[in-house]
């Protein structure tokens, strides 16, 4: 009878057990899903939002042919940045979902090292955000020509953790790289509108925006703040596929 009373009692104790797991992962959705519903905070990016209504953006297409043909360093802010977006970029939703959801606006927050690419849109008359980081490394090696790798992320959550590394964000909550996946075609859509397509050839002639970025020999994300500077001939960075 004590043995029965001891395995009644182990059993009870593995079934309490299990129903806190389960009660603490059905916290952390719900948690995650609240965080994934609200909308990250954009009032820090400049250039976006009631205040660059009205306020008319620089050619940036010109200002980077400019720069690669006459050979100077060319800054370019994120205030600026978000303008052109604003004023270049159609809107447009596509796909099944396409009455029912909007894209509101697309604008990037550049930080020391990596930029955040936001595409806001409306679903239901509420805003939600995806965003996604990019980082672009750059050196020199022996022979003195340049490596140039451009990543998809925005590194690790923390410095003592250097795998996942952090992608980007749902909402407000941030999300390993491996999550863009399910949102890389609107990002890969988004690009396209920037970039020549490709005609089949190993080169081509640079003719928009991330075309001229691409022929830049160094590039530099600062905090606000986007530096180019020009290329030697046929040393053009990797464009993000």
């Amino acid at each position: 009878m004590a043995d029965e009373a001891k395995t009644k009692e182990k059993g009870s104790c593995l079934g309490k057990l299990g129903l806190l797991f389960v009660f603490c992962g059905l916290g952390g959705l719900a948690a995650a899903v609240a965080f994934i519903v609200q909308p990250q905070d954009l009032s820090d990016v400049s250039g976006s939002g009631p205040a660059a209504v009205g306020r008319p953006a620089r050619d940036l297409k010109a200002v980077l042919k400019a720069s690669l043909d006459q050979g100077y360093e060319l800054p370019l802010t994120e205030d600026e940045i978000n303008r052109y977006l604003r004023d270049t970029l159609m809107k447009q939703q596509t796909g099944p979902l396409a009455d029912k959801v909007k894209i509101r606006e697309v604008m990037v927050r550049l930080e020391e090292g990596r930029a955040e690419v936001v595409i806001v849109r409306e679903i239901a008359g509420y805003p939600f955000t995806v965003s996604m980081y990019v980082r672009v490394h750059q050196e020199v090696r022996p022979d003195g020509s340049e490596a140039t790798q451009i990543f998809r992320n925005g590194g690790p959550y923390h410095e003592s953790l250097p795998r996942p590394a952090v992608g980007g964000r749902f909402g407000r909550l941030p999300v390993p790289e491996g999550f863009l996946l399910l949102t890389m075609d609107a990002f890969a859509k988004l690009a396209a509108v920037y970039r020549t397509p490709d005609a089949g050839t190993y080169s081509k002639t640079p003719e928009k925006e991330l075309d001229f970025i691409e022929e830049m020999a160094r590039i530099r994300i600062e905090e606000g703040k986007l530096v180019l500077s020009p290329t030697a001939p046929g040393s053009a960075l990797p464009p993000i596929r």
